[in-house]
């Protein structure tokens, strides 16, 4: 019975690592997701400048 007690596997262990894992990648999944659109952001805020600079108004509250 003893090796019972120190074995290393449970029933159910790897459905909990699996859980864990997926929190994970979904917390990366989020950052990546925050990070793009806070890229596509930034360049949409410079490219506006730009049309600005030159003359033409875009108006954004168009976009919903």
């Amino acid at each position: 019975m003893a090796h019972l007690v120190t074995s290393d596997y449970r029933f159910g262990r790897i459905q909990n690592k699996s859980v864990r894992t997926r929190g994970a990648l979904g917390r990366v999944n989020g950052l990546l997701k925050s990070m793009i659109e806070a890229i596509a952001d930034s360049k949409m805020r410079r490219i506006e400048r730009e049309i600005e600079l030159r003359g033409y108004r875009y108006d954004r509250s168009n976009k919903g």
